[in-house]
């Protein structure tokens, strides 16, 4: 799992992304361990559904274009991203 030595000061970020097509059950786990490495994604977070996947990670660890392209290495093909700032606790 990614680094989750926590400050205590951490807001994360949600990101939900509109999926182009459903993501299989390799993909979903290509997905998972890809995250599951990323330093300042809260791979807990992870949500895949047949349109939509939703994530938190941390801003001052990872920038969104990382955290997309990270995404996006796994094989994830997105129709639209939104991001909305959620406190952790």
């Amino acid at each position: 799992m990614a680094d989750q030595n926590l400050s205590g000061a951490e807001e994360y970020v949600s990101l939900s992304i509109q999926i182009a097509k459903p993501i299989d059950p390799m993909g979903e786990k290509n997905v998972r361990q890809t995250v599951e490495k990323a330093n300042g994604v809260l791979a807990d977070s992870l949500h895949i559904t047949e349109k939509t996947l939703t994530i938190c990670y941390d801003p001052v660890r990872i920038g969104k274009d990382e955290v997309i392209n990270l995404l996006k290495q796994a094989g994830t093909q997105f129709e639209s991203v939104q991001t909305d700032r959620a406190p952790l606790l």
